[in-house]
């Protein structure tokens, strides 16, 4: 008998959400092979976590410029 290693889960999105003293920071990395797919999904997922923080109250933090 042998034991099969799970195969191991790919995620084509991740998003990071930091915590400041002025507001959150939204990152969003998306892998896929198409670039204009990847710019929409980009984008798309982005916008989503801006609306979502936007309709809970919480406070975006402002963009820095250099």
């Amino acid at each position: 008998m042998s034991s099969q290693m799970p195969e191991p889960v790919i995620y084509s999105h991740s998003i990071k959400i930091e915590d400041t003293a002025k507001g959150i920071r939204i990152s969003v990395h998306v892998y896929a092979s198409d670039q204009e797919q990847v710019i929409q999904e980009a984008f798309q997922t982005y916008l989503k976590a801006k609306i979502t923080a936007t309709d809970n109250k919480i406070q975006l933090a402002p963009v820095d410029s250099k």
